[in-house]
């Protein structure tokens, strides 16, 4: 992608007015661009409304919490163990290690 293809007009699309950002990218972002632009086949302007969505709520302070992100991940589950683990995982590791050998 050339800088002739990254040069865009955006449209304010909430307002319906004609809002219009001319910016210079560095490679690194042209190339991002160019990759998110084949990855999900969306224009420059979608990309850049979503991202300028998605950074305004993040700065603002709307954005998921760390625990709402793990969780819709599905990173976050429990184990069983016992209740001084945290205290003698040292010892509990050893164990199991001499254990498998």
């Amino acid at each position: 992608m050339t800088e002739v293809d990254l040069s865009y007009i955006l449209y304010d699309m909430a307002r319906r007015t004609s809002g219009r950002i001319n910016a210079r990218l560095d490679a690194k972002t042209q190339d991002q661009v160019a990759w998110l632009r084949r990855r999900t086949r969306r224009s420059v302007t979608e990309i850049l409304v979503d991202s300028l969505d998605l950074y305004y709520r993040t700065v603002k302070g709307e954005g998921r919490s760390a625990a709402e992100i793990l969780n819709a991940t599905g990173f976050i589950g429990c184990g069983s163990g016992s209740p001084r683990l945290s205290e003698r995982y040292k010892d509990e590791l050893t164990r199991l290690l001499k254990a498998k050998t």
